[in-house]
């Protein structure tokens, strides 16, 4: 679960997060591409319009009939929020994730060692690895094939506005 302030909670109190053995976690699983994270993202950063340090992708599921959320971070403008981990609280797009999709923490620590230990995990990689995340593994990514990432197409094929996401 993410963590996140209680109302009226004195943030000096808690102790800051390391980031030098730091890990994005994503559940595909649980991801349900609502684009919170990446909201949340631009709007703790101020980023400006037309950059994204964390956009949602999807990926056809090996069934070939569904398709799978897949939250990408961009190595050259995600800086990992040092603001909220100086307070000891995860990233902005880690907080707003309402299905818990996204988890962060140190490789060791105790959010993240045990789900490390129980699923199967890897990074994302192939021909659209160029500006990906170092620190970012995926649950439920085993089984995709080539893992061809998908941009600004209809999920929908019979949809008649084929946008699904702006470039």
């Amino acid at each position: 679960m993410a963590r996140r302030p209680e109302p009226g909670e004195d943030l000096s109190s808690r102790t800051p997060m390391r980031a030098d053995d730091d890990l994005f976690l994503v559940d595909l699983r649980r991801c349900i591409g609502c684009h919170a994270c990446s909201v949340a993202c631009k709007t703790a950063h101020d980023v400006p319009l037309g950059e994204f340090p964390l956009r949602v992708r999807w990926l056809p599921r090996p069934d070939g009939k569904t398709y799978a959320f897949v939250p990408v971070f961009s190595e050259s403008r995600c800086g990992g929020d040092p603001e909220s981990l100086s307070v000891g609280m995860d990233p902005a797009c880690v907080r707003a994730c309402p299905t818990d999709a996204l988890v962060y923490g140190e490789r060791d620590g105790s959010s993240i060692a045990p789900l490390l230990a129980q699923y199967e995990t890897k990074p994302l990689d192939g021909p659209q690895a160029t500006d990906l995340k170092k620190n970012v593994t995926y649950i439920g990514l085993a089984g995709f094939e080539g893992e061809q990432l998908h941009r600004g197409a209809a999920l929908d094929p019979d949809d008649p506005d084929p946008i699904y996401e702006q470039r």
